[in-house]
C-alpha cells in the first residue's frame, strides 16, 4: 500500500489483509482487530510487551497502511472503530493527538489568531489545535476567553492580559476536557464574539463531527452561543468516517486548513458559503 494512501475502512483493511502480512505483522493484525480499545489506550512499550514485538516492528505495521507511525495510526484506527462501533466511547490518546502533523497546526493556530483580532470574547474548543491557538494568542488585545479544555486554559493563561474561564463539567481524562450537562447550563446564558473549533472529521457534504455523543452535545451548545463560528482543521481531519454530527457548515464562517491550493474539498467548501483560508497562502504573503 501507497504511504501517501491511507485505506477507507481501515479496521476493514486490516481484517482483509492479513494474509498478506508477515507472521509479526499479522500477529500485531490479530490484536489490534481483537482489542482494538487496548491498541488505541496502551503506551507503544506495553503493546510490544503484549505480542513479544519490537518498537520498529509496530512502526513498520503502521508503515504498511500509508501512515508516517503509531500516533497518526491509532487516530485513524479510533475513528474506524467508532464508526464501525457507534455507540463506542473511545476516543484517540491526546499524546497521540499532540503529535500529529504539527507543524501544520501551528501554522493554522497563528493565521486563525489572526481573525480574531478585534474580538474581545472567545469561546475556545478543546483539542491539540486549539490548544496551540490559545498559545498564539500572546501579542492579541486582552479578551475574555472560556473553554472546555484545561490545557487551553493553561496556555491562555500564559498571557496576563487574558480573563480566562472554563466552564465547569467533568474531566475526560483521554482529553483533558470538560464535558457533561454543566457545559450546556453554563453557556445558555452567555453569548461570545466567536467560537474557536476543530472536529474530528470534517466533510464538506455532512458537515462537521467527533468521536463521542456527548462530546458533539456540548459543542453545538459552543456554537449555538457564537456569533460565529471559525474551524481549525488540518488535513487529516478532511473527509474521514462521519461520526456524531455537530453542526452543518451553513453555521461556520471560515475554515483555516494547510490544504494545498486546488484541492477539491475547497471549492466544495467555498461553494457552501465558508470562507476558506489556507495558511501557506498566509505564510507566502508575509
Amino acid at each position: 500500500m501507497s504511504k501517501s494512501a491511507h485505506p477507507a475502512d481501515l479496521m476493514a483493511a486490516i481484517a482483509d489483509g492479513q494474509t498478506t502480512l508477515s507472521p509479526k505483522s499479522r500477529a500485531i493484525a490479530r490484536y489490534v482487530i481483537s482489542q482494538p480499545e487496548s491498541f488505541i489506550r496502551n503506551r507503544a512499550r506495553d503493546i510490544c510487551a503484549a505480542l513479544g514485538a519490537s518498537e520498529p516492528t509496530l512502526i513498520k505495521f503502521c508503515q504498511h497502511y500509508g501512515y508516517a507511525g503509531l500516533s497518526d495510526f491509532r487516530i485513524d484506527l479510533a475513528l474506524a472503530y467508532a464508526h464501525q462501533a457507534r455507540n463506542g466511547r473511545i476516543e484517540p490518546r491526546v499524546q497521540d493527538r499532540r503529535r500529529v502533523n504539527m507543524d501544520a497546526k501551528q501554522a493554522i493556530a497563528r493565521a486563525a489568531a489572526g481573525l480574531v483580532a478585534n474580538d474581545r470574547s472567545l469561546l475556545i474548543d478543546n483539542g491539540s489545535t486549539a490548544e496551540l491557538f490559545a498559545g498564539a494568542l500572546e501579542h492579541a488585545t486582552p479578551k475574555t476567553i472560556m473553554t472546555t479544555g484545561l490545557m487551553v486554559a493553561q496556555n491562555a493563561l500564559d498571557w496576563d492580559q487574558h480573563t480566562v474561564m472554563v466552564t465547569g463539567g467533568r474531566i475526560r481524562p483521554g482529553s483533558l476536557a470538560l464535558a457533561g450537562r454543566s457545559v450546556e447550563t453554563t453557556l445558555s446564558t452567555m453569548r461570545f464574539d466567536t467560537f474557536v473549533m476543530g472536529a474530528d472529521s470534517v466533510d464538506p457534504d455532512l458537515g462537521l463531527s467527533t468521536f463521542l455523543e456527548e462530546e458533539a452535545h456540548n459543542t453545538r451548545a459552543m456554537v449555538d452561543a457564537a456569533v460565529r463560528v471559525i474551524v481549525l482543521a488540518d488535513r487529516t481531519k478532511l473527509m474521514k468516517p462521519s461520526l456524531h454530527i455537530i453542526c452543518g457548515f451553513d453555521r461556520v464562517e471560515a475554515l483555516v486548513t494547510d490544504l494545498p491550493v486546488g484541492d477539491p474539498a475547497i471549492a466544495r467548501l467555498e461553494a457552501q458559503g465558508v470562507r476558506v483560508v489556507l495558511t501557506h497562502s498566509i505564510e507566502e504573503a508575509a
